[in-house]
């Protein structure tokens, strides 16, 4: 047997390589605190022990959000708390992350706000009384409430998808960040006749060479968005009214525009979801929860 030693040539070898990525973001809007999610319970007097409850969720929508809504429904304990929103819009794949949730639960969802009895979410100095349990107490209102942005693709995924007088809902163009950065690499390779093969190659560092934004959505997420749609049995029409207006400015959709794509379902307000009647039926609401007063 004849053995035939090759000659090995380790070397370690910088390559610099332009990559372009793309951040699906929304335009900056730090006016808008970022989303709190919490569990509210009707404080209209005379509803006790019987009263309705609801998921507040109220401001900008970022990454950190799906979690924040997560916790909401565990500590809802298997009720299907409706979800009363009030968003600017945010982040879109948090957006479709909530409304993936949302559907799984069957929850439904309006657009309203909440005036906060008592404590209120964010508020330092206040902490809720230890019977409360981690729930805060409040009426809903849908006057000016609004669902603008990304936040359309959360209301997409209610069972019953609420938009009343004096709230609205509307759209603009998704903006994108692109990032080109040059990535530089370290090979070790042999060589012989001429011919390369790589043993290794690892990323020793990478800058920024160009950052722009750009209303040219990525095809992969405008197909995730798509499917996602096609899931809440909203029609992807809804996506044509995201080009009627630049990132800067808003198109809120008429009554037409929101039956059409099934974005609405009734042009109801948001208290018909929350409102201290449906506890006193003989099959209270599913958001109904008994809670007994504390013993003197």
């Amino acid at each position: 047997m004849i053995g035939l030693r090759l000659p090995v040539l380790f070397a370690a070898l910088l390559l610099a390589l332009p990559v372009e990525g793309a951040k699906p973001q929304p335009p900056a809007k730090p006016e808008f605190p970022p989303m709190s999610v919490v569990i509210v319970r009707s404080a209209l007097p005379g509803c006790e022990p019987d009263c309705p409850q609801w998921i507040s969720a109220e401001g900008m929508l970022t990454p950190a959000t799906p979690a924040l809504f997560r916790k909401a429904l565990k500590q809802a304990s298997g009720l299907r708390l409706p979800v009363i929103i009030h968003s600017p819009g945010g982040d879109v794949n948090a957006a479709i992350a909530i409304g993936s949730m949302i559907k799984q639960a069957k929850l439904d969802v309006a657009v309203g706000w909440t005036l906060f009895d008592g404590c209120k979410p964010g508020d330092k100095s206040c902490k809720l009384p230890r019977a409360q349990n981690g729930v805060y107490r409040g009426l809903v209102f849908s006057y000016r409430a609004y669902c603008a942005s990304a936040c359309p693709l959360v209301l997409a995924a209610g069972e019953r998808r609420l938009v009343g007088g004096g709230a609205l809902a509307g759209v603009h163009q998704m903006i994108s960040q692109r990032i080109l950065q040059r990535l530089i690499y370290r090979e070790k390779f042999y060589e012989f006749g001429g011919q390369k093969q790589v043993i290794s190659r690892e990323l020793v560092g990478r800058k920024t060479v160009k950052s722009y934004m750009t209303t040219k959505v990525d095809p992969a997420l405008l197909k995730t968005i798509k499917t996602y749609l096609a899931t809440t049995g909203v029609n992807s029409t809804l996506l044509d009214l995201f080009q009627l207006a630049p990132p800067s400015s808003i198109h809120v959709m008429t009554s037409e525009e929101l039956t059409s794509t099934g974005l609405m379902t009734e042009a109801l307000a948001a208290t018909e979801l929350v409102a201290p009647t449906l506890c006193k039926k003989a099959t209270p609401a599913v958001n109904c929860r008994h809670v007994e007063p504390p013993k003197p």
